[in-house]
C-alpha cells in the first residue's frame, strides 16, 4: 500500500552539482568563448570550483585564471557567445547523478513537491531539465534571474517553495555548496548536504541536518530529518 507520509512537504534542489553533472558542457562553453577572444582554455579539473554562483560569474573565474586586469568588464564581452555556445550544447555531455530520477518518483509516490532552486538563469535550467527528461518532476523552477536576489539570499529558496505551492515551514533544501547551505540557513530550512557535487562544502558539516552520499538515501534521510 503506497505511503503518503510526505504529503505537504516540499523538497527543494539546487541543480548543478546537485541534481545534473553539468560540468562537462559548462566547461566546453566556457573555453570555446574564452578561445575565441584569444585566451587560454581552463583545464577540466578547475571548472568544479568555478560552478554554482551563475555563468557570469563562471566566465569572471576563467578570466581570473588568466589574470586578466578588469575581469568584471570583459565579462559581458564573452557572455553572448557562451550564451550562444551552451544553450546549443546544454546536454550533449550533462547527466542526472545516479538515481537522481528513481529519488524524484519515489518522493512523488510519497506524497512531496519537489522543486529547484538555481543560481543558473531561468531559461537554461528549463532547458536542462527539459533535455534531460525531468521538468515534468517539478511544481516549480526557480533560476537566479527570476528573483531579486539569488541564493545565498533565502528569499531565492523561499520562493521556489512558496512558487511549488508548499510552506515553508514544511520544506527542506539539497544542494552541494556552502552557497546552498547559507541560503537554507538564511530561510530557516533545515539543508541536506550532496558531497558528490561542486562544493565547496559547508565549513562546519556538523550545523547540516544531513548527508546524502548517494540519491538511493535520500528518502529515508528525509523521513529522519522529519521526524
Amino acid at each position: 500500500m503506497e505511503t503518503r507520509d510526505l504529503q505537504g512537504w516540499t523538497i527543494v534542489f539546487d541543480l548543478d552539482g546537485t541534481l545534473v553533472d553539468s560540468a562537462p558542457d559548462l566547461h566546453a562553453a566556457l573555453n570555446h568563448c574564452l578561445m575565441r577572444a584569444g585566451f587560454r582554455p581552463v583545464p577540466f579539473e578547475l571548472i568544479s570550483g568555478m560552478i554554482g554562483e551563475g555563468a557570469k560569474a563562471m566566465i569572471r573565474k576563467g578570466l581570473a585564471y588568466q589574470k586578466v586586469d578588469n575581469a568584471d568588464a570583459a565579462v559581458d564581452s564573452l557572455w553572448d557567445d557562451f550564451l550562444d555556445h551552451y544553450r546549443r550544447n546544454i546536454c550533449n555531455l550533462s547527466e542526472l547523478y545516479p538515481g537522481a530520477d528513481a529519488a524524484l518518483a519515489q518522493l512523488a509516490d510519497a506524497g512531496a513537491i519537489c522543486a529547484v532552486c538555481t543560481n543558473k538563469t531561468q531559461a537554461l535550467s528549463e532547458a536542462v531539465l527539459l533535455g534531460l527528461g525531468i521538468s515534468h518532476r517539478f511544481a516549480s523552477i526557480v533560476g537566479a534571474d527570476a528573483v531579486p536576489s539569488k541564493k545565498p539570499d533565502g528569499d531565492h529558496i523561499i520562493q521556489a517553495v512558496l512558487r511549488a505551492g508548499g510552506t515553508t515551514n514544511c520544506a527542506i533544501m539539497i544542494g552541494d555548496s556552502q552557497t546552498d547551505e547559507k541560503a537554507a540557513r538564511n530561510a530557516g530550512l533545515p539543508f541536506v548536504f550532496v558531497p558528490f557535487g561542486y562544493g565547496p562544502s559547508p565549513t562546519d558539516l556538523s550545523e547540516v541536518s544531513g548527508i546524502c552520499e548517494t540519491y538511493s538515501e535520500l528518502p529515508g534521510l528525509i523521513r529522519a530529518i522529519i521526524a
